[in-house]
């Protein structure tokens, strides 16, 4: 059974990937629209371009989904609809993680939030999925 930390430094793993959205997304925006060329990388493209503070706000409502989550999946180990309900979420953040990839190939330029998707956020999330 995985440690409590863990789960709770998901938390942690899952903002920096925000801040990078927060940070990259206004600059991005700005000097990725001219490029944009296919039907599917303008949508992309609106989809991402908004302003940081706009972003921000959104991502305080995920923080306390998220933080909601760990909160129930730490208390409530042994209730099985909790212990699903934590890793369909997990599964659907791995899902996430592949738009940043698609919207990426669409595109041909790097998107908000790639890197971090990668290198940080997927590992985490199949690590916790696996030892769970």
């Amino acid at each position: 059974m995985i440690e409590s930390t863990f789960l709770w430094l998901f938390i942690v793993v899952f903002m920096v990937h925000d801040f990078e959205e927060i940070i990259t997304v206004e600059h991005w925006a700005e000097k990725r629209k001219n490029l944009l060329e296919s039907k599917w990388a303008k949508r992309i493209w609106s989809f991402w371009n908004i302003r940081s503070n706009e972003f921000a706000k959104r991502d305080v409502v995920i923080f306390l989904f998220v933080s909601m989550l760990v909160l129930l999946r730490v208390e409530f180990t042994s209730v099985p609809v909790v212990e699903m309900g934590f890793q369909v979420f997990l599964w659907i953040v791995l899902i996430h993680n592949l738009f940043h990839l698609i919207q990426t190939c669409v595109t041909r330029t790097y998107t908000p939030g790639l890197y971090t998707a990668i290198m940080l956020v997927t590992p985490y999330t199949l690590f916790l999925l696996i030892n769970l």
